[in-house]
């Protein structure tokens, strides 16, 4: 039995980005690829994704199939970051705190690039009014941490708690402030027109606090004219956690960033967050992503555990943050993941799973959820080694992910956008069908399920004689989806025998 996959998001650096890096990741298992705007100009991000072009055109020249790799734009969004360490030339770049030590944190715009050890700038202007003496400030999410002690009209005097390196533009959390900062920067609404114009597949809100800052994302992309791109809502502070249900109906999915998270609700709760977050988006049939910090001083080190369980908590996908990785490391890091992945995945129980999921479910359900629920259930009394379905928008395909079928998914379609919209949804294997303008849309609809079938042929999937479950429309269009058969793998590229398209069971 061939286990499907979960999709793994991977980050993308200055090491890893060239065309060939981009081709051996995406064959060790990579589905998305995070370009992260909180770092790099935007010219090296235009460059990167004319990398990423020009190495799905060799996928296509290696295996004869348009590789469907999505491409993502995380957002620098609202956040508090330092300076740059330049002050000190035994320490360019950098600054090494040292426990017991006092630091001052200035937000004078003059002393941006002149920081060291014993002074540095932070971002936020109204720092010196929103701190008490007592309170905690965290760096690059515990890097190091210091506690306030002295407040001055422009700057704050710190005690170093805990020292640690501390690099430039490095992130800066206040543990113990309530702090008000703009829903959207200026930044990022410059980023939105890059992202139109570089065509990314995926918009990433970094600490999306509220469903407003989702409805802002999507009211600016509308007002500039984009309207096929998916929005997902990065959670990593506790204020989105606790808003955590009204940011789940405004966004396209859900990015859950450990690593944040972990230094708001501590370590002892992480696990019922993950939970729980995990639940709500299946329950929504919304996709959800777990984010881990792979690099410990620039090494690779990921404890597989959390990957596993992740998967077994019903997670869609894996963001592995590798932007400091090079070709090999990164590699060899997706084989592991995926290796884990399938793994974890043959543990889990399919059956009790769908139980629960369709009898939750409330009920008059629409045509195509009603269809999608028998669908699933048929490739489970047939032991189905696969479920084919054609797509338009994608949705059919998405419902069928919602209840978790034993057997991969195959989402044949003609859209490139909706194919790597696909890549988020837990079991789906999407599949960018390119065909010229057909008169015979049934003929259309036969060659699109007989591509599926050799295609995951060709990868292992399915095999002469085994049962697959083949879900499509009655009629050409948006919305016709109702048809559920079942048909058998053939050997070559036999034609399937039943010519009409009415719904079998």
């Amino acid at each position: 039995m061939y286990y499907r996959v979960i999709f793994c998001i991977i980050g993308i650096g200055r090491r890893n980005s060239h065309p060939d890096a981009v081709v051996n990741m995406m064959m060790a298992g990579a589905n998305i690829v995070r370009l992260n705007m909180s770092h790099e100009t935007e010219k090296w991000h235009a460059i990167t994704v004319q990398s990423i072009r020009e190495a799905g055109n060799k996928m296509y020249e290696f295996t004869s199939e348009v590789y469907p790799l999505g491409v993502a734009m995380n957002l620098r969004g609202p956040e508090i970051r330092t300076g740059s360490f330049h002050s000190d030339e035994t320490s360019i770049g950098y600054a090494k705190l040292k426990e017991g030590n006092m630091a001052k944190l200035v937000t004078d715009d003059m002393t941006k690039r002149a920081g060291n050890a014993k002074c540095f700038w932070i971002s936020y202007r109204d720092l010196p009014r929103v701190c008490r003496p007592g309170d905690r400030i965290l760096i690059d999410r515990g890097a190091a941490l210091l506690q306030v002690a002295c407040i001055h009209e422009k700057a704050v005097t710190c005690k170093v708690i805990k020292g640690g390196i501390v690099r430039d533009d490095k992130l800066v959390q206040l543990l113990d402030s309530v702090i008000s900062l703009p829903q959207i920067s200026e930044k990022d609404t410059k980023h939105l027109k890059l992202a139109s114009i570089l065509e990314c597949d995926f918009l990433i809100m970094n600490h999306t606090r509220n469903e407003k800052m989702i409805y802002g994302i999507k009211s600016r992309l509308k007002h500039i004219g984009v309207s096929r791109i998916c929005v997902m809502a990065k959670i990593s502070t506790q204020q989105g956690i606790e808003n955590f249900d009204e940011i789940l109906n405004s966004a396209d999915g859900i990015l859950l960033d450990r690593k944040s998270v972990e230094v708001d609700v501590g370590s002892e709760k992480l696990f019922l967050v993950e939970k729980v977050v995990i639940a709500k988006c299946i329950k929504m049939g919304k996709p959800i992503v777990l984010g881990f910090q792979v690099c410990n001083n620039e090494t690779p080190d990921i404890d597989m555990n959390l990957i596993a369980n992740a998967v077994l908590n019903g997670v869609d996908a894996i963001f592995l943050k590798t932007g400091s990785l090079n070709m090999k490391e990164s590699t060899q890091l997706l084989k592991d993941v995926d290796r884990v992945c399938r793994e974890a995945e043959s543990a889990r129980w399919q059956k009790e799973i769908f139980d629960e999921l369709s009898h939750k479910v409330p009920i008059p359900l629409d045509p195509l959820h009603a269809i999608i629920v028998g669908a699933v259930e048929t490739s489970l009394k047939s032991s189905a080694a696969a479920i084919i379905v054609t797509t338009t928008t994608g949705r059919s395909a998405a419902l069928l992910s919602m209840y978790r079928p034993r057997c991969p998914i195959l989402a044949v379609t003609r859209y490139g956008v909706v194919a790597r919209w696909l890549q988020l949804y837990c079991g789906i294997h999407p599949l960018h069908y390119r065909v010229d303008a057909v008169s015979d849309w049934a003929r259309d609809i036969q060659a699109r399920i007989q591509s599926g079938i050799n295609s995951f042929r060709r990868k292992g999937y399915i095999r002469v004689g085994d049962p697959v479950v083949v879900v499509s429309g009655w009629r050409q269009g948006i919305g016709f989806t109702n048809c559920v058969r079942i048909i058998y793998v053939s050997p070559g590229h036999v034609e399937n025998q039943i010519e009409d398209f009415e719904p079998c069971w």
